[in-house]
């Protein structure tokens, strides 16, 4: 993930929010949004997820609370640094992930994000995907079933790493290839092959 987005001081701002979600599955949510709904805006955005979890929260931003408007301002930045990195051609968008802990901790945090990300497509009004390529659809599939990932028994070996690797790229690559279909901004980017039969095979770590 971009040094621009520190995991720990969004876990920080969550944690004084009192949300229950995860950094990285708050992060997937965004680019959810994003990639469904390009035009949408930070309060926008906060509404749809984190400050609906609260009636109270909701009317403390409308009030211009000091706390919430101290969130919002946190998250302007997290919303502008994912937005930029999916709207960039340099390939440089990466998910908010936990980096030094341990294989099954991330293989969560990958499964977290990956049901933010799928609940961000359907918070930004997108129902179906008959209007896109199958390719999409076959993501979007591949998403759901990675989204169980934490429920996967690890070999305890490099092959965990190995796998962990994979999930990330395919992810990563996949988000930046819908990104093009629903707001086409720039060359296309294909998933590589050899992750995409990965993931339509068995689940290997399962």
């Amino acid at each position: 993930m971009s040094s621009e987005i520190n995991i720990e001081q969004i876990k920080a701002v969550l944690i004084k929010l009192g949300s229950e979600l995860s950094p990285s599955e708050v992060h997937g949510t965004l680019c959810g949004v994003l990639c469904g709904k390009s035009d949408i805006t930070v309060h926008e955005w906060l509404s749809l997820t984190l400050l609906r979890e609260s009636e109270d929260a909701s009317q403390a931003i409308m009030a211009r609370d000091l706390l919430l408007e101290a969130i919002t301002e946190s998250f302007k930045n997290f919303f502008a640094a994912a937005l930029r990195s999916l709207s960039a051609n340099d390939l440089g968008f990466y998910l908010l992930l936990p980096e030094d802990d341990s294989a099954a901790v991330r293989l969560k945090a990958i499964a977290e994000w990956a049901q933010g990300f799928l609940m961000g497509l359907s918070l930004a009004g997108i129902k179906s995907f008959s209007e896109y390529s199958e390719e999409v659809s076959e993501f979007v599939e591949a998403m759901a079933s990675i989204s169980t990932a934490g429920d996967y028994d690890l070999a305890g070996d490099d092959s965990d790493e190995e796998a962990i690797i994979e999930f990330i790229e395919f992810i990563r690559m996949g988000v930046l290839f819908i990104n093009e279909e629903m707001n086409p901004i720039r060359v296309p980017v294909d998933i590589p092959a050899s992750i995409a039969d990965s993931l339509k095979s068995d689940k290997s770590m399962h």
